[in-house]
Formats: C-alpha cells, sequence, structure tokens
C-alpha cells in the first residue's frame, strides 16, 4: 500500500509543479513585457494629483528604472565595502572521508564539502533615483513576495591558519564539522551604489515620501533587481523550463514506484 501512496504523492507534486510554475511565471512575464516606464516626476505628480482629489492612500502599479543609492549608509561585513544593500553567506569549508567499494575491498575517500553558518542582510531601505527630479522612491527590500536580484561581488575562501588575523574572525566560533575544518568562504550578494536598478512595484505617497511596495493584488510580481527587463523574463523563463522538467521526473518517478513496487 505504501508504494502506491508514495506514488500517488509524487505524482500529483509532479503535475502540480510542471503545470502551475509555467502558467505563474508566463503570467508574472506578460505583466512584465507591457508595462511602460514611468519617470519617477510623472509618479511624483500623479500621485499628489491623486491626493489633492481626495484619494488619500492611492496606489498606483508602475515600472521604475534608475539608481541605487542607500537611505542610510551600508557596509557589507567581509569587504567593508560601501553599499546599497548586501547579503552575505559564510560558509564552513571541510573535508569528510567517506568510504568506498573497489575490487581490492573498501577504500576511504576524501571529499570537499561546505556548510552555511551564516546568512546576514542589511536591514535598511534603499532609494531610487533618476535624472527626471530630486525626488527619492524609497524601497524596503525586506518584504515579503519580493524577487530581488543582486550582484555577486565578493566570493572568497580564508584558510582556518589565516582566519585568526582576520578581525572578522578573531573572535568567532565555530563547531568542528568532518573530518577537518579547512576554513571559510566568505560570499557577498550587493546592490552597489549607483547600480541601475529595474523596479516593478505598487507606489504610494506617505507623508513627503514616496515607497514601492508589494502590490495589495497577490498576482502582481514585484520586482527589485539589476538585471534589465529581457534578462528579467529570461531568467523567468528559464526557472519556469526547470520546474517542468523536475515536475515532469517527480510524476515519472511516481508511476514507475506504483507500476515495479
Amino acid at each position: 500500500m505504501a508504494p502506491y501512496i508514495i506514488g500517488g504523492i509524487l505524482i500529483v507534486l509532479g503535475a502540480l509543479l510542471a503545470i502551475l510554475v509555467p502558467i505563474k511565471t508566463k503570467n508574472k512575464n506578460i505583466e512584465i513585457k507591457f508595462m511602460q516606464t514611468t519617470s519617477i516626476q510623472d509618479l511624483k505628480e500623479l500621485l499628489e494629483a491623486n491626493k489633492e482629489a481626495g484619494l488619500e492612500g492611492y496606489r498606483h502599479y508602475v515600472e521604475l528604472k534608475g539608481r541605487a543609492k542607500p537611505v542610510e549608509p551600508v557596509k557589507t561585513p567581509f569587504s567593508e565595502t560601501d553599499v546599497a544593500y548586501y547579503s552575505a553567506d559564510l560558509y564552513q569549508v571541510y573535508e569528510e572521508v567517506k568510504g568506498s567499494n573497489n575490487k581490492s575491498g573498501t577504500s576511504p575517500s576524501v571529499k570537499k564539502s561546505e556548510s552555511l553558518i551564516t546568512n546576514d542582510k542589511s536591514s535598511k531601505a534603499i532609494a531610487l533615483t533618476d535624472s527626471s527630479s530630486s525626488q527619492e522612491i524609497h524601497i524596503g527590500l525586506n518584504q515579503p513576495g519580493l524577487q530581488l536580484d543582486a550582484l555577486k561581488t565578493y566570493d572568497q575562501f580564508e584558510p582556518l591558519n589565516n582566519s585568526s588575523r582576520d578581525g572578522f574572525f578573531r573572535n568567532f566560533r565555530y563547531n568542528p564539522m568532518g573530518a577537518r575544518t579547512l576554513g571559510f568562504r566568505m560570499v557577498e550578494k550587493t546592490i552597489p551604489l549607483a547600480q541601475d536598478l529595474y523596479v516593478l512595484g505598487e507606489a504610494w505617497l506617505e507623508s513627503d515620501r514616496i515607497k514601492i511596495g508589494k502590490p495589495w493584488d497577490k498576482k502582481l510580481p514585484f520586482i527589485v533587481s539589476v538585471k534589465d527587463k529581457r534578462d528579467i523574463v529570461q531568467s523567468n523563463k528559464s526557472g519556469a523550463n526547470v520546474a517542468l522538467v523536475f515536475g515532469i521526473l517527480l510524476a515519472l518517478a511516481g508511476i514507475l514506484l506504483i507500476i515495479f513496487l
């Protein structure tokens, strides 16, 4: 009975993955393709006009293009670089000893592995500017439902013997893993200062500020990206294709499980 239940679950999951994800991605890409870019000045005038007309709290779904700047100074933890936003991952790199079978018996093999220890993200909002206005658009990047694309700007391995000399690792504590810890890998993804950005979201006035956030309509995409529109659409399409293939493989695994077990 168990193979039928597990097989049925795999078939359902595979079908959902192969059908729903491509449909959702297609709808998202259609929304992106048909949006027209609005300047910050035009957006400001539109929101202020609606406020004066008595539409307090009016929200407008908009596509913006501009450059990033921090609302408050932000410095990355590893490279100590001034940026608009960062996400920093610290990995512990270690050796694992595993047995392997060959003609002469079992012999150990050593494999290098890594495990994520910490993930740190800047919590400050960023600002978007363009040449049309001195007005800044404020965007909180920790909002749920945000599709955020940043640049990998730092990827450094620090051997264990050298890490004690580094200021970041001087008082750092870690748990030994595997046969031997080799060191630590530091990865930073950032939105650099003055980085060109593509933004798609819902804008509203809050006092004298314009803010961008997740649309009330959950079907509408919310995007802040270092990529241009064409690359975003292509990346979404590639992700949908991967989901399609993986969904088909899951469904096939479920069918084979039911037939042969």
